[in-house]
């Protein structure tokens, strides 16, 4: 498994797990370059795969999965927080996004 910086923080969120974000968002940008539009069917996956992470976290984290228009076409963004009121007042842990449509 290809190795990140990225480490996880008070034990929230596994390492493998990040590295599994890491290395999708990696794969779904490669399909942005080469003018492939990314289908639900993978964005649905990926949903329940957060949620079943959630459900599995030894403390529990937040998360906020959105596509969303910006000025360089459609992205897909997820957004992991350490809590529900960390969801409300702070910047998340982790932030994952990538173009999916021009």
């Amino acid at each position: 498994m290809e190795k990140t910086n990225i480490q996880p923080i008070n034990g929230i969120v596994e390492p493998d797990f990040l590295q599994y974000l890491t290395k999708t968002f990696k794969e779904w940008h490669e399909l942005f370059e080469n003018k492939t539009t990314l289908g639900a069917r993978a964005i649905s996956k990926l949903q329940w795969t957060l949620y079943g992470a959630k459900c599995n976290a030894r403390y529990g984290f937040e998360t906020v999965a959105k596509r969303h228009t910006a000025e360089d076409g459609e992205h897909f963004t997820v957004m992991i927080y350490k809590n529900k009121e960390e969801m409300q007042t702070g910047k998340p842990l982790y932030c994952f996004d990538t173009p999916i449509y021009e």
